[in-house]
């Protein structure tokens, strides 16, 4: 049978040219080399350079490359959402069900993403299905105040009791975005302490380097989970503290209480506000991490698989005459406004997914992501590899290679999983889902030990 394409990860430095159209790529340790049939290219320069991963792919057509061609043509950067790009293709995906998705190429992969958190309820789900294709029948786009969305505000407000009046907004990015303008407004101070490694937000974003997108807030760069380290701040004239009580994007490294609990007191002095991003760790217990830790902040946002799977954002706070009264007509302090704040689908998606999810239910998912870290560590000790730092908390897991060439083992171990038909992050993330189960767990176990046996 004829190859379709190959595709090579590579160790040792090169240039390779296509011959074709003249054009040359640079090529690294652990990068990703992709040669559909047909091609025609030559190393123009070499040094060490070998392949130490080979896949090939028989008789399915050139569905990536023609995908990959068309978003190189129409959207800036070849996407909309830079977490997905991958060299030398991103992964085109066309359908999922329950725990699994189907990629252009008539693929099956069992998805341990879970859309980075958003789709804890699998994929397809029938209930919320259901509620989206019912709000269809009732009218959308209806520029008015619906009771379906107060009903969403009682049920939040019963599982994160911190947030006494809420907000819809669109994302989990806005809803950190109206947080921190309404603590400001709150305290009549601009300071905001934030911590290295915290994502709010790809407009609030403070891992390594500088992030030109992001807001210009007068930030104060605290040292997450140092208690000792952030001892300087307890005296600063802020407006809020905002932090997620588990660095998400930052490694899946979860807040120890110490930490939260001197952030309570550092607010209570300071009279900061003190603000949980909860848009990833409200998933891990039926209260979110607050309600695990017993700390209440003083707001709280919200975001990803509360809406269901459709954008979804909210904030909330006291009321009263407290944080979120700023919002009331009758003080006319903040206006918030947003044409699909409310809108039809995502709150009754959101009404249909929250029913879905009980506390025993969050527990069974979390023993399984329990079971995966305590299994990888076992399966590392029988290996003699201590050079992989095993994070997280219940359903979301972070897997971090602490070598010299932990680029590339990460993008061996990401590929090599594509190879056993199991999605994960690319950058070493695993979100469980509510469609997962012990098989699935041991499959994805099984991979992990050839992976080992294989790489280490």
């Amino acid at each position: 049978m004829a190859i379709d394409w190959q595709f090579h990860c590579l160790i040792g430095t090169g240039v390779i040219t296509d011959t074709v159209t003249n054009q040359s790529y640079e090529l690294k340790p652990g990068s990703l080399l992709w040669i559909p049939k047909g091609s025609r290219a030559s190393f123009t320069k070499s040094r060490g350079l070998s392949t130490i991963y080979v896949e090939q792919r028989h008789g399915e057509g050139n569905f990536k490359t023609a995908s990959h061609k068309r978003a190189q043509e129409t959207l800036a950067g070849g996407n909309t959402r830079p977490v997905l790009h991958g060299d030398p293709f991103a992964l085109y995906m066309e359908g999922g069900q329950g725990p699994y998705l189907y990629s252009v190429d008539k693929r099956e992969y069992l998805d341990f993403v879970s859309d980075y958190s958003a789709a804890f309820y699998g994929h397809s789900n029938p209930a919320i299905a259901e509620a989206i294709s019912s709000a269809l029948s009732t009218g959308f786009s209806l520029g008015s105040v619906t009771r379906k969305e107060c009903h969403l505000g009682e049920r939040i407000k019963r599982r994160f009791p911190s947030m006494e009046r809420v907000r819809f907004c669109n994302s989990g990015t806005e809803a950190n975005t109206y947080a921190l303008v309404t603590a400001t407004e709150f305290t009549g101070i601009t300071k905001t302490l934030v911590f290295g490694n915290g994502y709010h937000g790809d407009t609030l974003n403070f891992g390594s380097g500088d992030n030109k997108l992001n807001l210009p807030h007068d930030f104060i760069f605290g040292t997450y989970n140092n208690i000792e380290a952030n001892q300087m701040h307890t005296s600063s004239n802020l407006a809020a503290i905002i932090v997620e009580p588990m660095l998400s994007a930052g490694g899946q490294i979860p807040a120890t209480r110490e930490f939260l609990s001197f952030l309570r007191k550092t607010a209570d002095v300071t009279g900061a506000v003190l603000i949980f991003d909860e848009i990833v760790t409200s998933r891990l217990h039926i209260n979110g991490h607050q309600g695990f830790h017993k700390i209440m902040p003083d707001m709280t946002t919200l975001g990803k698989y509360i809406g269901g799977g459709l954008p979804f954002g909210a904030l909330g706070g006291g009321g009263g005459s407290h944080i979120m009264a700023l919002y009331e007509t009758r003080t006319r302090k903040l206006s918030h406004s947003g044409t699909f704040n409310n809108n039809v689908f995502t709150i009754s998606a959101a009404l249909a997914a929250i029913d879905l999810v009980s506390e025993d239910e969050i527990h069974r998912v979390n023993k399984l992501g329990d079971t995966i870290r305590n299994k990888i560590s076992e399966i590392c000790a029988a290996h003699h590899l201590s050079d992989l730092r095993i994070t997280g908390f219940g359903s979301a897991i972070g897997l971090q290679f602490l070598r010299v060439d932990r680029d590339l083992l990460k993008g061996l171990f990401f590929y090599h999983m594509l190879q056993h038909g199991i999605c994960i992050g690319r950058r070493g993330f695993l979100f469980l889902n509510m469609c997962h189960t012990a098989d699935h767990v041991q499959r994805f176990l099984t991979a992990f030990q050839k992976f080992v046996e294989e790489f280490k």
